[in-house]
């Protein structure tokens, strides 16, 4: 099996896969990145990309700033990241500001299946992790 890049992971998504229902697929302006776009979980964007052995996909949260009590909000998702299957919490740098993203990683030989599989948890995870990240907000989550 040749590995996923660019193109083969643009014409996987864009073919609807049941799993993930209705999607938009667009690239990226001037990246390696594809933007897959799940309509049915309120147009959550799903950023993918293809490099070398590994495929990542990933979904930006929060600006960091946003979120009250940072340090225990870090140590909150710290010890209970492993809670989250198949998704990992990150900070990512955007335009110079710290963003929360959530993230997985696959072999770039993974079969359809896995590829759709993953995403679609991911998906499901980052509404999870979404709704946790409003209630830590308003004071709500850990009370």
């Amino acid at each position: 099996m040749e590995p996923w890049n660019l193109a083969s992971l643009t014409e996987l998504f864009a073919s609807d896969p049941e799993e993930l229902g209705d999607v938009d697929v667009e690239i990226v302006e001037g990246t390696e990145v594809i933007r897959v776009i799940l309509k049915e979980k309120g147009d959550l964007d799903v950023l993918i990309t293809a490099s070398g052995d590994q495929v990542l996909a990933s979904v930006i949260l929060t600006r960091a700033n946003d979120i009250p009590r940072r340090e225990a909000f870090d140590r909150m998702i710290l010890a209970t990241h492993k809670l989250v299957p198949l998704s990992t919490f990150g900070i990512v740098t955007i335009d110079g500001e710290e963003w929360y993203e959530l993230f997985g990683s696959l072999s770039a030989h993974s079969s359809e299946h896995a590829m759709v599989e993953e995403v679609a948890v991911l998906a499901a995870n980052a509404v999870d992790a979404a709704n946790m990240i409003e209630e830590w907000k308003n004071g709500e989550f850990g009370q």
